[in-house]
């Protein structure tokens, strides 16, 4: 009875270290998981923000577009244009006693402006290649008003115009707007019908 009784206690006690062993193991192995997973996690997080980080340098990298304005030659295309005077007005006085003033309620834009033709080949230029475009987001054509025409002298020049190569061509633009209109530009473009697509913008005021 004795001898069963070592037996069965030597049994016990080997159940017991193997059972201590094991739970040592399995500690180590949930010790290595953790310390993996936060591995991970680390190695995640540094590239998310090693890759934000490099996509906010290429935004900050991008060319602004530039700001033209009055007196600088702006080429779209392979034409060019210049804005040598801007005037706003509520009357354009005649010259003529034959021909009354213009006048609005609003105001007229007077724009002297010179295009150049950097093209092999002749190039057509008319008044509805621009555009007048306000703070608001409004667009104004030019006026075809005929009594506006008449007293404006080079408002015509405009008018289909073929420009050929390596010459200018001046004129003027008259355009109409509103009173509230206080900040716009003047939109050009590079071609007239299917040769334009093009556009680049004069501050004006």
């Amino acid at each position: 009875m004795k001898k069963i009784g070592k037996v069965i206690m030597i049994v016990v006690g080997v159940f017991i270290v193997l059972g201590v062993i094991g739970s040592m193991l399995n500690g180590g192995d949930e010790k290595e998981n953790k310390a993996s997973k936060a591995a991970a996690t680390t190695t995640k997080t540094t590239s998310e923000t090693k890759n934000k980080q490099t996509t906010e340098t290429k935004q900050s990298e991008k060319p602004k577009a530039k700001a033209f304005v009055v007196g600088d030659l702006v080429k779209t295309g392979k034409l060019g244009y210049k804005v040598l005077n801007v005037e706003a007005t509520k009357e354009i006085k005649s010259d003529n006693q034959f021909i009354e003033s213009a006048k609005t309620e609003g105001q007229f834009v007077v724009i002297d402006l010179e295009a150049f033709n950097y093209d092999k080949k002749a190039r057509m230029v008319d008044s509805n290649m621009f555009k007048i475009k306000d703070d608001r987001g409004r667009e104004f054509d030019p006026t075809n008003d005929s009594n506006v025409m008449m007293v404006v002298k080079g408002s015509m020049d405009f008018f289909l115009q073929d420009i050929n190569p390596g010459l200018s061509k001046k004129g003027k633009l008259v355009f109409e707007l509103p009173q509230d209109a206080a900040s716009y530009s003047l939109e050009v473009s590079s071609g007239f019908g299917w040769a334009g697509g093009e556009y680049e913008k004069i501050k004006l005021n």
